[in-house]
Order: structure tokens, then C-alpha cells, then sequence
């Protein structure tokens, strides 16, 4: 009798066991979409969402909590770049997904807020971590809650409630000086960017800086210290630039780096002459001199 009665109990308790123990791989099962990742894109005073998901494509439509009810500018693409049929109700996205197997949404989201200098980010995401890429030059105040990482003013937040509180810099110069036998060279960087280890290296035709962000730059560059054409690297890579002005003798060179990194600009020429060089060139005068002071004195000889 007492085995009947432990073998009911068990029974009993397996009824009750099973589904809450195959509830998350039952609602992962018949989940209607899967959010694979949210990026959040700052620039200026509005954030443009992207997010990316996969629907079940056995089902028409799915129901997608946007970050904000206060969004505009919708626009879902499955994975053959067609448009898809979106409408909005509140913070939900209905998007007709008709089999699609990948949706990339994007919105925008009326998030920002600013005091006394300060931007502030506030916004929800309920179900799926968050990365948040701020404006170039960027420095972050506070956040509401630990980050799963910061790089290059990018931070990836947990999911659930997240207010980001940060400030832009404003464009200064930056004034360096290159000494070269003797002769002071000014080079002016304007920029967002911090810019620090500045060095000039003589053999190599370049000068080199690092910066902490993307910030475009701009370098004034004499062009009695390093000449054109120029040639501009980011980590060692080959980076965009714009050599957009120059007189007679200064270069302007406009540089948009792509993250934070170790700037080097290299021309071909360096027009600041080595120590040999200087020496050759007394040598040479030196020996003009006697060769005219000997045929000045043979002239006077022969004349004699």
C-alpha cells in the first residue's frame, strides 16, 4: 500500500514538474520571432534604431515593443530587401512578415533630452540587450546601470531600462611644434578628438598622433616640413583623406577616421635637409670659394 501511495505521489508530482521544466523550450519552440541584436545610433538630436530579427515563417504577422511610443519614420525589409507592411500602435510594431525568415526594422525614436549641456538617452528595451553608439566626441557622464562593454563611444547596455547621460566636446586646436636642426615647424590639428603622443619622425617623412574617437581633424602641415602627395593610415591601415587646400606654405589635410586609433600622415618628401646635407652643401661652398680664389690668383699671375 505504501508503494502504491509513493508511486501516486511521484505521479502527482511529475504532472506538475514537466511543465514548468519544458516551459521555456515550449515558448522558445513556438515563439513568434527571435530578436537577435538593437543598436541604437546617436547623432546630433535624434537616434535611429536598427534591429534585427527572425520571424517563424509559418506565421503572417508579429507584434515587435519598440523602445519609445514616440517614434516615426518605420521601415522593415525581409531578407530580399523587399518592404514589408508595418503599422503602429503605442510602443508596438505590427509588421506583416508573410513568411519572411529575417526582418531588419528600423525606426526613429524620440529619446534625447537636453540639460544645461548634458544629452540624456532614456529609453526600454525589454527583451534584448542594447548597444547605444554615441556622437563623435563624446564623453559619457553616467549610466543607470552596469554596461556589458564600452569602446569607442559605443556602450552595450543589459536589457531593460536604460538612461545614458553624456556631453560633445567642442572643436579645439592643438598647437605642436617640430624642431629640426635648429628651426621651429608649427602644426596646427583642429579637432573633437583628444589628441595626444604627437611625434615627427624624419626618416620616415611623417608625423604621427593618437586620438580617442572618431572626430574628423583637420591638419595645417608646412610644407617646408613634409611635402605632397601625402598618404594617411589609421592603425597601419590606409584611411580616407582630403588634401582640400593649400597655399604656398601650409597643406590643409581633412582626415574622417572611422574610430579612434593611431593617426599617421607621411608625405614623400621631407624638405627639412639632414645634418649630412647641410655639411655637403658648406663642403661644395668652401670649395667654390678656393677654386675661385685660385683662378683669380692664376689670372694675376699671367698677367704679370
Amino acid at each position: 500500500m505504501m508503494g502504491i501511495n509513493r508511486k501516486f505521489f511521484f505521479g502527482i508530482m511529475l504532472v506538475f514538474l514537466i511543465p514548468i521544466v519544458l516551459e521555456p523550450l515550449i515558448q522558445s519552440v513556438y515563439a513568434e520571432y527571435k530578436e537577435l541584436n538593437l543598436k541604437v545610433n546617436v547623432s546630433q538630436n535624434k537616434a535611429r534604431v536598427v534591429e534585427e530579427i527572425n520571424p517563424r515563417i509559418i506565421v503572417s504577422t508579429i507584434n515587435i515593443q519598440a523602445i519609445s511610443s514616440d517614434i516615426s519614420h518605420i521601415l522593415a525589409t525581409d531578407e530580399q530587401n523587399n518592404v514589408l507592411t508595418t503599422s503602429k500602435n503605442g510602443n508596438i510594431i505590427r509588421i506583416d512578415t508573410l513568411g519572411a525568415s529575417h526582418v531588419i526594422l528600423t525606426y526613429d525614436a524620440n529619446i534625447l533630452t537636453k540639460t544645461s549641456g548634458i544629452w540624456n538617452i532614456d529609453y526600454n528595451s525589454t527583451n534584448i540587450n542594447s548597444t547605444v553608439v554615441l556622437p563623435p566626441a563624446s564623453d559619457i557622464i553616467s549610466v543607470n546601470n552596469v554596461p556589458i562593454d564600452i569602446k569607442d563611444g559605443t556602450i552595450t547596455m543589459p536589457a531593460g531600462q536604460v538612461q545614458v547621460s553624456y556631453v560633445i566636446r567642442s572643436v579645439s586646436d592643438n598647437n605642436f611644434v617640430v624642431s629640426w636642426n635648429g628651426t621651429t615647424y608649427p602644426v596646427q590639428i583642429i579637432t573633437a578628438s583628444k589628441v595626444e603622443k604627437f611625434s615627427f619622425d624624419h626618416s620616415s617623412k611623417s608625423i604621427t598622433l593618437t586620438l580617442d574617437n572618431q572626430a574628423p581633424l583637420l591638419t595645417i602641415l608646412p610644407k617646408s616640413l613634409i611635402s605632397s602627395p601625402y598618404m594617411v593610415s589609421l592603425d597601419g591601415n590606409p584611411t580616407q583623406f582630403k588634401k582640400y587646400y593649400e597655399n604656398t606654405t601650409d597643406s590643409w589635410i581633412r582626415v574622417d577616421p572611422t574610430s579612434g586609433g593611431i593617426i599617421k600622415i607621411t608625405g614623400t618628401t621631407v624638405s627639412v635637409p639632414e645634418f649630412f646635407s647641410i655639411q655637403l652643401l658648406i663642403l661644395v661652398i668652401s670649395m667654390a670659394m678656393v677654386l675661385i680664389f685660385l683662378n683669380k690668383k692664376y689670372t694675376i699671375l699671367k698677367l704679370r
